[in-house]
């Protein structure tokens, strides 16, 4: 007998068990993560330090180490600004929502 737990996936979890303000948390988290991670990928990608990021963005280096953590929501402006200095298009998909596809899937940082 296989007495092992099988985990469930996380997102039908909170689907099933949290109220609409916490799913409305968890995809707006997941959103600072996919910015951040993107800024990450990027500043590694070049060999760059958070300090020589922070010199091409014009920016503090403290604002960097909180753009990648997620501990910061840019504002749109903010992100534009990023991706011109850093050669990136910008484009933010706005429509009616698709109940199948969650938000986070319709944010697209993409290189030139």
């Amino acid at each position: 007998m296989d007495n092992k737990l099988k985990l469930r996936d996380a997102w039908k979890l909170i689907d099933e068990l949290a109220d609409e303000s916490t799913k409305e948390k968890f995809e707006l988290d997941d959103i600072l993560y996919e910015i951040s991670m993107k800024i990450y990928e990027f500043r590694i990608k070049n060999d760059l330090t958070q300090k020589q990021l922070a010199e091409k963005l014009e920016i503090k280096q403290s604002m960097v180490s909180k753009l990648e953590s997620g501990q910061y929501n840019p504002t749109i402006e903010q992100l534009w600004k990023i991706s011109k200095k850093i050669g990136w298009n910008f484009k933010i998909i706005f429509g009616e929502e698709n109940r199948k596809a969650k938000i986070w899937d319709t944010v697209d940082f993409e290189k030139t």
